[in-house]
């Protein structure tokens, strides 16, 4: 006697078909989880990498602050000359000025003498330039104002920041405590005057 088995009553190897999409979906979905966790990753690493270059330059920003402030206290004119070596001179005939014993010719030259201009594994730049004081001479500072600009380049992921400031003032009137580029966690004074003014009640 024949038996006719249809093919839809059939059932034989269905739950190694319902195994096998199962099995895809869940690849489906760990591609997908992996994918999410490597992106969430890469964007934490990229906030990490923003964060340290913009506080970098504003290390850089508060660094220069203060070595414009003390060579203004020890020359009046180092401004100018700070100028005149960025707007005028070729780099082989630029001023001197001499700070810690070394011979600078520009504001991350006089930096890297108090200690330097890393903070971590990152470097700071510094350009100064005159303001619009309608002198129409970018190479001398007329109003006791002056712009200068910090920027990181890091080598990490082009993670880059750039500050901007306006300068004003410098020397003993502006003199107040601040902390060395070396990081030594001490405060230290700008000038003698600053250690005499009261700064609070």
């Amino acid at each position: 006697m024949l038996r006719t088995i249809s093919i839809i009553d059939n059932q034989q190897g269905s739950i190694i078909t319902m195994a096998l999409i199962l099995l895809a979906l869940l690849t489906i979905l760990g591609i997908t989880a992996t994918d999410t966790s490597t992106t969430e990753v890469q964007v934490t690493q990229n906030a990490v990498l923003h964060n340290v270059a913009f506080y970098t330059a504003d290390s850089g920003i508060a660094a220069g602050r203060a070595a414009l402030n003390n060579i203004k206290i020890v020359d009046k004119g180092a401004w100018d000359i700070l100028l005149r070596n960025v707007v005028e001179n070729p780099p082989d005939a630029q001023e001197i000025i001499t700070w810690n014993g070394k011979d600078c010719t520009t504001l991350d030259d006089i930096i890297s003498a108090n200690g330097g201009r890393a903070v971590g594994p990152a470097e700071f730049t510094l350009f100064l330039e005159d303001n619009d004081d309608l002198d129409d001479d970018w190479a001398t500072d007329s109003d006791d104002t002056v712009i200068l600009t910090a920027t990181l380049a890091s080598p990490y992921r082009n993670a880059n920041a750039t500050i901007r400031t306006t300068m004003r003032g410098g020397g003993e009137d502006d003199a107040q405590e601040h902390y060395s580029a070396g990081s030594s966690g001490n405060a230290i004074a700008e000038s003698v005057e600053a250690a005499t003014k009261k700064r609070w009640d």
